[in-house]
């Protein structure tokens, strides 16, 4: 990733998935409880009675199955970070009396349901607003103007119609218990959900990028050209090497950011010589001071691409 997303609050939504998961909770300790008043009147109500009754049913063994996936599957950094292996749809299918594919049918509609349904309901709504909402306030907390996964495609704006997808960093398709995890869900543009990512599932590629890490982000590209022409770039950093070798497999992004650089490359350099003209000065005076321009707000304009091409030259 070119930045980390920043980890903002939104006590409404954080307090409804808490909700969701004092139920899952709830059933795996066999406790009376109530479900929350919102799901009294949806569908969501029934599929986690539905649930609930085949779990119960279910042998020891395959309820603790599924608690510990609960346990895993939750602790998304510890999972991108490889201290923590999930648990997939798979691999709690294996093997299973009837009774627990019922309950793991159940748990599927109930994930589904949870992101495609649940905050479109008008009262949730109200409360908690929708997944636009919520891209709304991401973009304005986190989102610097470009796509972090590939640095190039732009971002819709806060004030925009409609949203990026959110991406669903451990599909939900194939791992419970992520469908409505905000770790597990963040924007990403459309060329890199749609065209790259697709249904690939990160951590089949090693070691991945957590999107809200709190160190600091110290990839950068390193161009090499000769004569005018770039022959090949890296991906410099100190830190990352795994995930920048997994986030290359996923999304491509080195063929991506050379790509970028070569349709780009003769209009920086003109740049850079239009201002030779324009204050008298030679130029790798004006290389340079167009190097320190691009220094602030590197991901506006592509400018840590700009800045990586010039240095190279």
């Amino acid at each position: 990733m070119w930045y980390f997303y920043n980890e903002f609050e939104n006590e409404e939504l954080e307090g409804l998935i808490n909700q969701i998961n004092s139920v899952f909770t709830d059933i795996f300790i066999s406790v009376v409880f109530e479900y929350p008043s919102w799901m009294n009147e949806i569908k969501l109500k029934s599929d986690f009675e539905a649930f609930k009754g085949a779990f119960e049913l279910s042998r020891p063994e395959e309820r603790e199955k599924l608690i510990d996936a609960f346990s895993k599957n939750i602790q998304v950094e510890n999972v991108c970070n490889m201290t923590v292996d999930p648990v997939s749809y798979e691999d709690l299918l294996n093997g299973s009396s009837k009774d627990f594919i019922r309950c793991i049918s159940a748990l599927k509609m109930i994930q589904d349901y949870l992101y495609d349904n649940l905050l479109k309901l008008k009262g949730l709504v109200e409360e908690v607003g929708t997944l636009k909402n919520y891209y709304e306030k991401f973009y304005d907390e986190s989102i610097e103007y470009v796509c972090p996964f590939c640095g190039i495609g732009p971002m819709l704006t806060s004030k925009d119609k409609f949203r990026e997808a959110f991406d669903h960093y451990l599909p939900r398709s194939k791992y419970p218990f992520v469908s409505l995890l905000r770790k597990n869900l963040f924007p990403i543009c459309h060329t890199c959900n749609s065209t790259y990512k697709g249904d690939k599932n990160p951590r089949d590629y090693g070691k991945v990028f957590y999107p809200f890490m709190r160190d600091d982000n110290d990839c950068e590209p390193v161009f090499t050209i000769r004569t005018g022409v770039i022959e090949n770039i890296e991906i410099i950093t100190q830190h990352f090497h795994e995930e920048v070798e997994t986030w290359d497999k996923v999304f491509d992004v080195k063929d991506r950011i050379k790509n970028y650089a070569e349709d780009n490359l003769s209009g920086w350099v003109s740049n850079v010589s239009e201002a030779v003209g324009l204050y008298n000065v030679d130029l790798e005076t004006a290389k340079n001071a167009e190097i320190e321009r691009c220094k602030s707000n590197k991901m506006q304009d592509h400018k840590f691409i700009k800045k990586a091409a010039l240095e190279a030259l």
